[in-house]
């Protein structure tokens, strides 16, 4: 039987364990699937000035990405820090701002595409088209390297 020293020991290394893993855990994206290699998003479904995210499998790996509506403006960016990606952590949303979940640099929602230094969401190729907003799932495909 483990004495009271060895007890505590394990009890402080399994909390360390569960606080450093849970809170830098991600939300689950809807997952979106291609349709004749094109992801496509209706409109009408994104917030304004809320990004949206969402996954999409590729190869057996996961791309996550968000799209962004400022007003008739639509932006798309991978889940992924230009500079802070190799930590696989990406970026939560804190009111009018996008954080990054490593280094916690903060950037408001209409300056996405100015970043902040080498720290900055990675630019993801889209175009509207009518009430949709289309991104080429081969740009996903080409992402894979930032998961």
């Amino acid at each position: 039987m483990l004495d009271l020293r060895a007890r505590f020991i394990v009890f402080l290394l399994l909390n360390i364990f569960l606080l450093t893993f849970s809170c830098k855990a991600k939300t689950d994206y809807r997952e979106v699937k291609a349709k004749e290699g094109s992801i496509i998003i209706s409109i009408s479904e994104l917030g304004d000035a809320v990004p949206s995210f969402f996954s999409y499998r590729v190869n057996g790996k996961v791309v996550n990405f968000f799209v962004l509506r400022l007003g008739d403006n639509i932006e798309s960016y991978l889940d992924a820090c230009m500079k802070c990606y190799p930590h696989k952590m990406g970026f939560r949303v804190e009111g009018f701002y996008l954080v990054c979940r490593y280094c916690n640099v903060r950037y408001p929602l209409d300056s996405l595409k100015e970043g902040a230094g080498s720290c900055f969401p990675i630019p993801l190729k889209g175009k509207i088209d009518g009430d949709k907003y289309i991104i080429d799932a081969s740009l996903l495909k080409d992402s894979l390297r930032y998961f």
